[in-house]
């Protein structure tokens, strides 16, 4: 048969090797026809057809370089498998070819020290939401050049805090949100001028995440962990503060490094006060980042929460 290729391809490569594999335009252009097709299958004339590549010769060469690995093969019909999609992600996310960027978007939220309004930016690969007038940051993360497209910069913002508080979340719970590896997640009071400029400004104690499996990393504020937790947003959404909803840096325990304390080191134990406009919730979190126990709370005297 025309389509036939070798399926005993040797699928154990080094990942230099796998990387290799995409050098050829043509197979970039045979997973991206296979993607596009209904159920991600194609025959074999068809995705031929669809490629546009009509030497033979060629494309047989260049599809059995996939087969086995990126693409499966059923009699005459081929299908782009789960690390086929893996590769396209990467591509379509935009972060090996492109660079994303946004302008300054004005948030509906203010500096805590100089109450100026805080601001969302994009350049390059990372997402910062802060003060432009007094250097202040509230948080900032990566973001994928390709999350810009078919978003207005607004939505870019919205995206920006949904993905990462997703990626937090699954960080917490051990699990990387990049490759699925073993997160290593504990407290950390080592933030310094570093961290402070990249991270959070401020805070007394950070997240310190890290993958032991690939390169992702983060330093997220502590307070994050008790937002996890469904006493937490349970309370919060009784009072009426949906975290869905909900932007990072419209919750004051994110924003105010003063609503994080240090209880002690050794062992590891954090106060969170998560606050309403009329109450306070107190969340201890001990270093496995648990939440083991809840206090409600009165606001202050003077009003401040």
């Amino acid at each position: 048969m025309a389509g036939d290729t070798d399926d005993d391809t040797d699928t154990e490569r080094t990942p230099a090797e796998a990387f290799a594999l995409f050098s050829h335009d043509l197979r970039v252009a045979i997973l991206d026809a296979l993607w596009a097709a209904d159920r991600h299958a194609l025959p074999y004339a068809e995705l031929k057809r669809r490629v546009g590549e009509r030497d033979s010769g060629k494309f047989n060469y260049h599809l059995s370089q996939l087969v086995g690995q990126f693409v499966g093969k059923d009699g005459d019909a081929y299908e782009l498998l789960y690390p086929g999609h893996r590769v396209l992600d990467a591509i379509h996310s935009g972060v090996l070819h492109q660079s994303g960027g946004v302008a300054p978007v004005s948030l509906d939220a203010d500096c805590r020290h100089c109450g100026t309004g805080l601001t969302f930016t994009l350049d390059g690969y990372i997402g910062h939401v802060g003060c432009l007038a007094c250097d202040d940051t509230v948080m900032a993360f990566p973001f994928d050049p390709g999350g810009v497209s078919g978003r207005t910069d607004e939505a870019v913002a919205v995206a920006f805090d949904r993905r990462t508080r997703l990626f937090w979340r699954f960080a917490v719970a051990g699990v990387c949100p990049v490759c699925a590896g073993v997160i290593s997640a504990g407290l950390t009071a080592e933030t310094g001028p570093e961290l402070d400029s990249h991270y959070a400004t401020d805070h007394p104690v950070m997240l310190d995440i890290d993958c032991q499996q690939c390169s992702f990393y983060n330093y997220p504020p502590a307070a994050v962990v008790a937002l996890y937790h469904p006493a937490v947003a349970g309370w919060l959404y009784d009072r009426g503060i949906d975290l869905r909803a909900t932007r990072a840096w419209e919750l004051d325990c994110v924003v105010d490094p003063t609503r994080t304390t240090v209880r002690s080191r050794d062992p590891w134990e954090i106060a969170v006060t998560v606050t309403t406009s009329s109450e306070r919730l107190r969340a201890t979190v001990d270093g496995t980042l648990s939440v083991t126990a809840l206090e409600r709370l009165p606001a202050e005297p003077d009003g401040h929460l």
